[in-house]
């Protein structure tokens, strides 16, 4: 699982963030949100959450090795910046295997993190593939509904979703709430997203008493052509308008002292 660094021309630089991509996403998806980035004076270490391997292993085993990928990149960021501070913005399966990171090791700091539609809570659409899970051990491979320019692959092996869903179980109830709510979050969410729950999110929030996250609901799009309501990463998707208002709203957050 590759990373790649991605420094901006700015020096000082303002800090480094991590950064994140969603289920069956190719890494690249976020670029966009890092060329915001860079411009504004942040380095970027863009994780990948692929593992060619995924047919050889057990869900348990993807899961282990998404954290494993955020501990690899935590390290080296702390190690190759340790006079920066160091940010999130992560989005979909980044999003939730963030905070899943974050209640694991409770020492880990973030200055301030972005998580875009973290799937904490599955639509009732989304939540029929839990009765698939079963058929997870004959490498099941479930069509994807993102655009091709986006996905990784075809379709997403039933095993990744079965890995996402155990860790979103996961951080229903978060062992180190307190350390999360001390990390100044804001989350993105569509009320139209076909994976995650708009009202899900907002209840898992009140239930793990976040109670200094805030949430942001993404503004009416105006995209270039069809769209996944999911895909809030790109500006094609959701209209130059639209994208301007998230990507300021980003940058501030971040900033904020």
């Amino acid at each position: 699982m590759k990373a790649v660094m991605f420094e901006t021309r700015s020096d000082p630089a303002s800090g480094v963030v991590l950064v994140a991509h969603g289920l069956n996403n190719k890494p690249e998806v976020m670029n966009s949100l890092i060329d915001v980035l860079r411009a504004e004076g942040f380095h970027c270490l863009r994780i990948s959450l692929h593992d060619r391997a995924v047919k050889r292993l057990s869900p348990a085993v993807i899961a282990d090795g998404w954290l494993d990928t955020f501990t690899s990149a935590y390290g080296r960021l702390t190690h190759d910046y340790p006079s920066l501070p160091i940010y999130n913005l992560s989005y979909s399966l980044g999003a939730l295997t963030t905070i899943r990171f974050l209640d694991m090791h409770p020492t880990v700091k973030f200055e301030r993190m972005i998580l875009i539609a973290p799937p904490v809570a599955f639509t009732r659409s989304a939540s029929l593939v839990r009765f698939l899970t079963p058929l997870a051990q004959f490498g099941l491979v479930l069509p994807s509904a993102a655009p091709r320019e986006v996905r990784a692959r075809w379709g997403t092996p039933l095993k990744e979703y079965v890995a996402m869903l155990e860790i979103s179980k996961d951080v229903q109830t978060l062992r180190n709430a307190d350390e999360l709510e001390a990390i100044p979050t804001e989350i993105v969410l569509d009320p139209d997203d076909e994976l995650v729950s708009y009202s899900g999110v907002l209840s898992w929030l009140e239930a793990q008493h976040l109670d200094t996250w805030t949430s942001y609901r993404l503004p009416e799009r105006q995209p270039e052509g069809r769209t996944y309501a999911h895909l809030m990463v790109l500006e094609k998707s959701l209209g130059s308008s639209t994208w301007l208002t998230l990507t300021e709203r980003i940058i501030k957050h971040l900033k904020t002292v």
